[in-house]
């Protein structure tokens, strides 16, 4: 134990580090390296050392903590420490100094936080000294307070001691008392000027005694000598090195100055020889060649001015023949050369102004010419199909505008082609007019002549007559188009290489402002022609039939799809005025109809009404066909029936459902007549449905024809009838969604169809509801007042019969016999249920009693009726049918 204790005081501090104790040092290099990377902060020059308990270093006030400080700061303190342990004393303090300056013992000011938040928001609470820090008194700063003392009396007297000059600043004063004058060290100093004499010898003349003037002037000068030689000395000795340094070489020096001098003179000469030899005659040789050149580009441009001499009478030359874009490229050329090659001729000042000048009247000129070719070009017979009559004369025009970059041409172009099919309009409308009846007073407006309204007949004889016309105006139109496209592809319009080319931009322009102009004239021509076929007052809305619509749809799907194939622009002003049309015509006539209906439903007996032939036979081609047939043919000559007749089944129907049929079918033909208001003319027809069903249901249902058309009740028969004309619209109605989606399927919204098959449905089950309600509580009121005993049959069973047979004589005629056996067991049932309930009130039970004998009976003769009128059949047995009657 002993060697232990002894070898572990015997090791070496730096073996091991307080806070690593993992490491083990070989050496103290090494252990002050591990401090420096491991256990010290940088901070620019300053190394901090935190080689300490709490990262903090007891001794970090003392030594430069630089890194040469730094080491001696490690290996002072601690490479070298005493002992592993030392006791608290004041240096410790450094260690926690917010401690020793934040004393927790002392209060704080008490109002400091209360004076603006109250007194309540400070709690006071004692706090408890902290277990970490040891117990610190007076005595542990006694050593320091001692030492301190001492060393403070030594430097307050150190202070009040007088400051001890230094030889150093002596020999700076004694060198600036025998300061030297600045003369002295002037670089041209010449005694011979008699006022630099005067500064150097001051006194010297004017002395009496000059030998004293002479000895102080010896005296003075010599001061100043050993001044300098001091200054110099003091130099040498500063750049002695340099100085003996410049000596020794300086013999080395000489020399390469000497060789280089003769370097440079073997240079020198050698540069004169070659110039003589090798270099005067070549430049001479370049400065002549200089000379030709120039001359002979003196003569080039006499030559050249000479050419632009003859621009003007050249320039009217080949606009004599026509040749403008010739003419158009020489002036051209030549503003280029008088802009660059010419720009300093004072005799060409004014020609270019002349030359804008003469481009702006070849400019004017050539639009009249254009505008004439196109005036005779488009107002030329329309017996004349000749594609373009004078094509070399047009091509030299429209060359020359495109050279010049100008396209207003293309407003003349489009101005003249509304003039010329304003003016075809026109006289068209002319034409139709002296074909009216000269009663009819039409005033022409001049030019707006084609604002006048025609008439629906007559809108159709305009437009067979006009698209021909038309027609031959726009291949004209087209045809003058496309050339001018094609000119425009040309090199010699667009420009080479050697003149200023047309950018792509250019050339869309021209293709889009052509294109737009065609699509421009469509639409003009086809809201033209709108405005006459459309008519304006309401007289003039209703078409004689709707083949009249049809024959107008045909010819402007004729025109527009004509229009479209020449210039590649659909329009549909005239499809959107002819929708117009036709919408008013719809309306009026739906308005019609809509009143037509309402009034024959509000006027219906409710009885049965013979079915005429027409209507007949339209029914008989629907069903041969199995779809609602193109053309609708009423044929006549044949006696009316007494049922409308569907796929061989006897329908007896209303007045008012035949008219709606004949109604619906009317929109269906108007649907493929005028297929632009199909969704209109299905929105009618749904209308009219829904109509029907209403007044249907509010009139019968709801009692309301016995005030509307007299009736004194609605009885089962007036019901069956409802029920069975329903049953005719719900077979027409899958019909008409088929002919609409089979034509315009895409266009349609059809989702109503399926409401009012649905409303439909309904309806006619509330009606078969109703029948069987009347029937059940008059069977229900028999059989309250009933009693089960003798004779049998009894009179409630005799009635209930007597009901059921007139019920069944009602229903026969008008309503087929399934749908007769429905409503006959609904009531059936009905019955059982009202017995059953009848049964238990008199506490009857199948038990083979008197009583139960006579229920037994009355229900046989029940059944009996039931088998005669054909409810049931004859081979059920009574067990089955009546079994659940006496269930509980």
């Amino acid at each position: 134990m002993e060697d232990k204790s002894l070898r572990s005081k015997t090791t070496p501090t730096w073996q091991n580090c307080v806070h690593c104790p993992s490491l083990l040092f070989s050496s103290a290099l090494e252990f002050e390296r591990h401090i420096q990377d491991k256990h010290s902060i940088r901070e620019g020059s300053i190394i901090l050392c935190q080689y300490g308990q709490n990262g903090i270093c007891s001794a970090l006030q003392f030594g430069d903590l630089r890194k040469a400080g730094f080491k001696y700061h490690v290996r002072e303190y601690h490479l070298y420490a005493k002992g592993g342990s030392e006791d608290w004393t004041f240096y410790s303090s450094s260690q926690n100094l917010p401690a020793v300056l934040n004393d927790p013992n002392k209060g704080k000011q008490s109002n400091f936080f209360t004076k603006t938040w109250g007194d309540s928001f400070v709690e006071k609470i004692e706090i408890q000294p902290s277990p970490y820090l040891p117990d610190i008194g007076l005595s542990h700063f006694e050593s320091y307070c001692k030492k301190i003392s001492r060393r403070y009396r030594r430097h307050c007297q150190l202070k009040e001691a007088p400051p001890v000059k230094s030889k150093l600043k002596f020999a700076v004063a004694e060198e600036n008392i025998c300061e030297v004058p600045s003369i002295f060290f002037s670089p041209t100093l010449s005694l011979n000027n008699p006022q630099i004499f005067s500064q150097v010898f001051p006194g010297l003349s004017n002395s009496s005694d000059s030998s004293s003037a002479i000895r102080s002037l010896q005296e003075t000068l010599s001061t100043y000598l050993d001044v300098i030689e001091m200054k110099i000395s003091k130099q040498v000795a500063q750049k002695s090195d340099a100085f003996f340094h410049a000596m020794l070489s300086h013999d080395t020096i000489m020399e390469q100055m000497a060789k280089a001098v003769k370097t440079v003179q073997n240079t020198r000469r050698n540069i004169t020889t070659v110039k003589q030899n090798l270099t005067q005659c070549p430049l001479q040789l370049i400065s002549l060649t200089r000379i030709n050149n120039n001359l002979n580009n003196v003569y080039e441009l006499l030559k050249l001015i000479g050419t632009v001499q003859q621009t003007q009478p050249m320039i009217q030359l080949l606009l004599s023949t026509s040749d403008y874009v010739a003419a158009l490229d020489l002036i051209s050329s030549t503003q280029k050369v008088l802009l660059t090659r010419l720009s300093g001729i004072q005799a060409f000042r004014h020609l270019s102004p002349q030359l804008t000048e003469m481009r702006r009247l070849i400019h004017k000129m050539l639009s009249n010419e254009f505008l004439r070719f196109i005036v005779t070009d488009l107002n030329r017979p329309l017996i004349d199909l000749t594609d373009l009559p004078d094509r070399d004369k047009i091509v030299s025009i429209v060359s020359g505008i495109l050279r010049l970059k100008e396209f207003d041409f293309l407003d003349i172009f489009k101005a003249e082609a509304m003039t010329s099919i304003q003016a075809t309009i026109k006289q068209c409308v002319i034409e139709i007019i002296s074909e009216r009846d000269g009663n009819s007073e039409i005033v022409l407006r001049g030019s707006q002549s084609d604002n006048t309204w025609l008439m629906c007949n007559e809108g159709i004889v305009f437009l067979q007559k006009v698209t021909p016309h038309l027609v031959i105006i726009f291949k004209r139109i087209l045809s003058l188009s496309s050339l001018i496209l094609d000119i425009s592809q040309m090199d010699d319009v667009t420009g080479n290489e050697s003149e200023e080319m047309w950018t792509q931009e250019e050339i869309a322009s021209i293709s889009d402002k052509i294109k737009k102009m065609i699509g421009s004239l469509s639409d003009y021509c086809n809201e033209r022609c709108a405005n006459l076929i459309v008519t304006k007052t309401d007289k003039d809305y209703i078409f004689s039939d709707l083949t009249q619509l049809a024959k107008l749809t045909e010819l402007i799907d004729a025109f527009s799809n004509e229009c479209e194939k020449i210039t590649g622009h659909y329009s549909n002003t005239m499809k959107l005025a002819l929708r117009s049309f036709a919408m008013k015509y719809i309306q009026s006539l739906h308005t019609e109809r809509r009143a037509q209906l309402t009034n024959t439903l509000n006027a219906e007996r409710w009885k049965m009404a013979d079915v005429p032939y027409e209507l007949q036979s339209v029914i008989h081609k629907i069903c041969e066909f199995g779809k609602i047939p193109h053309t609708l043919q009423y044929e006549s000559g044949r006696p009316d029936g007494k049922y409308l007749v569907i796929n061989k089944e006897n329908y007896a129907v209303v007045a008012t459902v035949q008219l709606l049929i004949k109604i619906l079918l009317e929109y269906c033909d108007a649907t493929k007549q005028s297929p632009d208001i199909v969704q209109y003319l299905v929105h009618c027809m749904l209308e009219l449905i829904r109509l029907f069903n209403s007044r249907c249901c509010l009139l019968v249902l709801g009692a309301g024809a016995i005030q509307s058309a007299g009736l004194k009740t609605i009885s089962t028969s007036n019901l069956a009838l409802v029920s069975r004309s329903l049953q005719v619209v719900l077979w027409l109605l899958p019909l008409i969604l088929d002919l609409l989606e089979k034509l315009h399927s895409k266009e349609l919204t059809l989702n109503g169809f399926t409401s009012i098959e649905n409303d439909l449905v309904s309806h006619k089950q509330e009606i078969e509801n109703k029948i069987c309600i009347i029937v059940s509580t008059m069977l229900s009121s028999q059989l309250s007042s009933w009693d089960a005993k003798p004779p049998v049959p009894s009179q409630t069973f005799r009635n209930i019969s007597k009901h059921l047979v007139k019920l069944h004589e009602a229903l026969i005629d008008i309503l087929p016999i399934e749908q007769i056996r429905s409503i006959y067991m609904k009531v059936h049932d009905n019955f059982k249920d009202k017995l059953r309930e009848q049964l238990v009130k008199m506490n009857i039970v199948a038990n083979g009693s008197p009583q139960h004998g006579v229920v037994t009976s009355e229900l046989t003769f029940y059944l009996q009726t039931l088998k005669t009128l054909r409810i049931i059949n004859e081979n059920d047995t009574e067990d089955n049918i009546l079994y659940d009657i006496w269930l509980n």
